[in-house]
């Protein structure tokens, strides 16, 4: 064990036993927000080595752009070396991905593995166990895709870095199936690793410097529409992130006949409409009384592609995207998707990009988005949201009341060799966040706040460069600092908020003009506690 995690294990050993049995609930919290500071720690541990890993296959194959390894491994594992028999032997979620590049090894999907390992001359087992291999097989299978591409079939440089596009779509590994649909998923892929490419990521010991791509170079202006959904602009130049409501029309209405992609969704409107297989769920009435929360032990993208497959025999309602929250709807909700065995005849699934045992999974883009859509599905189909389980979390089934109607998967009988959402899932903030908020106890150096409209975020308080939105509703924010008024009408505030963005990067800023409980020139949590200074 690392010495600082060691050193963290021991202290809060220390103080949970020290709590004593009056004070369980706050035991367990703290519990897990060490079990989950704990798990992130070695994560960033094991992260030490990759960075040279990626060095050593850029050698190897230099015509591969910069970056490029790098983003596939976030956008896929969140460079974490994943090992899905160790976790969940019988998970069916999608085809099973292997190592830090989520690379995959058949079962319905390409065989990944086998054909990176005969590339670089070493065994399919080297490439499932070793970091190092695993890297150098996604490089190997990343020349080959861009040597594709050339007239000569050799591998070259790109002459501009928005073409590697094209190159993602034939390396994603989503077998040989071709068509509107088909093609979505993979160009969904390469936009998922560009985006990363673009925005950069410094967090959690990843890190990938942001480049100035132009991805309006690299899709066309219909496929950037769908990918982009819900409508937003984002300009590179001045690293900001705002709403389009002419292409929010235009999407309800540009509905491609031949796929059915991009199609205003037919049950929750911030969706983008994208259907499964036919042969993967049962047009039989869905009583939709509960919900169920999953998560993908893949990709966003791969997901997509594996319900579109009609060997697939599994899908879901809706999936979300880390990233940015998009959602994706696949079946209708009163139609049954075959997610939960026993109880699809009831249910409407909800899966979540990523992996149950990655701590550092739950973004905060995709638990709101997936807490509007839950919270949404409550009020238009009779679902007991205030039933919803307050936590903790599992990583072993565990089996919860019937009465509890919005649940983990790893909570329902039936599905004994499931944990998924696993226990790093927000469970109480996710409560309240479906429940109208109020009530959320502070974790360690964050204080909830409620917002009565969407927010925009900055980079600064006193620079309003315009960088992403926080949306409306109860989120957390880490401490307020003065800078430049907002005001309308006789309602003003000087204080700023600092906070992750739903939409946009982490660590922005937003007026606290937009809480809801507070007056002018005050910033306080939900509880009335002040929010403290930077």
């Amino acid at each position: 064990m690392h010495s600082h995690t060691l050193a963290a294990a021991l202290g809060g050993a220390l103080l949970l036993g020290s709590l004593g049995a009056a004070a369980a609930p706050d035991a367990a919290a703290l519990r897990l927000e060490l079990d989950r500071s704990n798990a992130l720690v070695a994560a960033q541990v094991a992260r030490a080595a990759y960075p040279e890993y990626f060095r050593r296959a850029y050698a190897r194959y230099p015509n591969l752009p910069a970056g490029a390894l790098e983003a596939i491994a976030y956008s896929e594992t969140n460079w974490v070396h994943v090992r899905p028999e160790a976790q969940n032997p019988r998970d069916l979620h999608m085809p099973r991905s292997y190592g830090v590049m989520g690379l995959y090894h058949g079962g319905g999907f390409a065989d990944m593995v086998g054909d990176g390992a005969r590339l670089i001359g070493r065994s399919a087992q080297q490439v499932i166990d070793d970091p190092e291999s695993n890297i150098l097989a996604a490089a190997a299978l990343l020349d080959r895709a861009l040597a594709a591409g050339q007239p000569d079939k050799r591998s070259r440089a790109l002459a501009q870095p928005e073409a590697m596009a094209a190159v993602l779509a034939r390396y994603a590994g989503y077998g040989a199936s071709n068509g509107g649909i088909a093609d979505y998923a993979r160009q969904s892929f390469a936009y998922g690793v560009m985006q990363t490419l673009q925005q950069g990521v410094d967090a959690q010991g990843v890190k990938i410097p942001a480049q100035p791509l132009e991805l309006e170079r690299a899709f066309d202006a219909g496929q950037l529409q769908k990918l982009r959904a819900p409508a937003l602009l984002m300009n590179a130049a001045d690293d900001s992130v705002r709403a389009n409501p002419a292409l929010s029309r235009e999407l309800a209405r540009s509905a491609a006949p031949a796929t059915d992609v991009g199609a205003k969704a037919v049950d929750f409107g911030e969706a983008i409409w994208n259907p499964a297989s036919s042969s993967n769920y049962s047009t039989a009435s869905n009583q939709t009384s509960a919900v169920i929360m999953h998560t993908m032990e893949g990709s966003y993208a791969g997901s997509i592609s594996w319900f579109q497959n009609p060997s697939a025999q599994v899908s879901a309602h809706y999936l979300i995207r880390k990233s940015d929250g998009q959602i994706t709807q696949m079946v209708r909700e009163y139609h049954q998707a075959w997610h939960a065995k026993n109880h699809n005849y009831y249910t409407i699934g909800i899966e979540h990009d990523g992996r149950a045992a990655d701590a550092g999974n739950w973004s905060a883009a995709m638990v709101n988005a997936s807490a509007r859509l839950t919270k949404s599905i409550c009020a238009r189909r009779g679902v007991n949201c205030a039933s919803a389980w307050k936590g903790p979390g599992y990583d072993t089934f565990h089996l919860v009341p019937d009465s509890v109607r919005v649940k983990g998967h790893g909570m329902l009988s039936g599905n004994e060799n499931r944990y998924d959402p696993g226990k790093y899932f927000p469970w109480s903030n996710y409560y309240n966040l479906i429940n109208g908020g109020g009530g959320n106890p502070n974790p360690p150096g964050k204080y909830w706040v409620d917002t009565f409209a969407n927010a925009t975020g900055y980079k600064w308080p006193s620079t309003l460069t315009p960088v992403g939105t926080l949306n409306q509703g109860t989120n957390y924010v880490y401490c307020k600092a003065w800078g430049e008024e907002v005001r309308v009408g006789n309602s003003y505030n000087h204080y700023w908020l600092k906070t992750d963005l739903d939409v946009g990067p982490a660590g922005a800023w937003v007026s606290a003009y937009y809480l809801s409980r507070w007056g002018n020139d005050e910033a306080r949590d939900n509880s009335g506690a002040v929010i403290p200074d930077c």
